[in-house]
């Protein structure tokens, strides 16, 4: 029996869990980025710095360019990457990051809904229980439980900006169904040189236009900040979009976007590093996530 073909079934978990831990760190990443720059400033930047980072490594992808393909890069460029990149972090500026987390675990919900809305995916009864119980336990896990079972429940910040994160979950789930039906073809690497590149024209003239140098004569923090946005920017934008998009062509649309489930696992972690207590649900929570991750996936 080859050894090799027994460890194939591994790598999804092992891409799925360098995922989790990347883009559950970009959190506290944004948030300290948003202490000298601005949600667009820190958006823009970010897919510039990826946008270039893959364009030296991958420049050789654009050989693999077809004009058939032009309308679908343009939708994982932008709406898989450019436009949430600028919504997420104006929740951030707005919400706690914990109900930013929540919100975010919406992306496998709307993975099927818009999957079987416009690309004819089908989900079962156990897979929409998955994504039920995955909710239930993001919301477990975030939510200020002791406070809602003493008759008190208050979460800071303006909730209507959360529909900007709503948003961009939707967009999500567009590009991740985009990616799987209509560039299989194409290989990881290749899709996310080309989807950044063209988002890029875009996102580097509104970050030259800015005014974002000036952020470095008048802030202290800044380059330190900028140094935290080149962090979401080469490794959790530019590496880890490579690593998603194979895990999307490797196994499905749904378990590939369930990988939100986990990243508030990882923000937890920074948490208890950064000080936060860790109290009954987050444990609770976490189990439920796992719990769910498995429905989503059970055959």
């Amino acid at each position: 029996m080859n050894v090799s073909n027994q460890n194939k079934p591994l790598i999804p978990w092992f891409i799925f869990i360098g995922l989790a831990l990347i883009w559950g760190s970009s959190f506290i990443l944004m948030k300290r980025a948003l202490e000298s720059f601005s949600y667009s400033q820190v958006g823009a930047l970010r897919v510039s710095i990826a946008a270039i980072f893959m364009i030296i490594i991958g420049f050789k992808q654009f050989k693999y360019f077809r004009k058939k393909d032009l309308i679908p890069l343009l939708i994982v460029g932008f709406l898989g990457n450019a436009i949430p990149y600028v919504l997420f972090p104006l929740a951030v500026n707005h919400l706690d990051s914990g109900v930013v987390g929540i919100i975010n675990s919406l992306v496998p919900l709307f993975t099927v809904l818009i999957g079987g809305w416009f690309f004819g995916q089908k989900a079962g009864k156990t897979q929409w229980q998955g994504v039920a119980v995955g909710l239930l336990g993001a919301a477990l896990l975030i939510l200020p439980m002791n406070s809602i079972l003493h008759g008190a429940f208050e979460i800071e910040g303006d909730l209507a900006y959360g529909l900007y994160g709503v948003l961009a979950t939707m967009m999500y789930g567009t590009s991740v169904n985009t990616l799987k039906m209509q560039l299989p073809h194409l290989k990881a690497l290749t899709v996310t040189t080309l989807s950044l590149a063209s988002a890029a024209p875009f996102t580097i003239a509104y970050s030259l236009s800015s005014g974002f140098f000036d952020v470095f004569s008048t802030d202290p923090n800044a380059w330190t900040n900028f140094g935290y946005i080149c962090i979401l920017g080469i490794l959790g934008s530019a590496l880890a979009v490579i690593f998603f998009n194979r895990l999307i062509q490797m196994t499905s649309a749904l378990f590939s976007s369930s990988v939100t489930y986990a990243i508030p696992v990882v923000a937890i972690i920074w948490g208890i590093w950064d000080g936060e207590q860790i109290i009954w649900n987050h444990l609770v929570g976490l189990v439920v996530i796992i719990t769910g991750i498995y429905l989503i996936n059970k055959k």
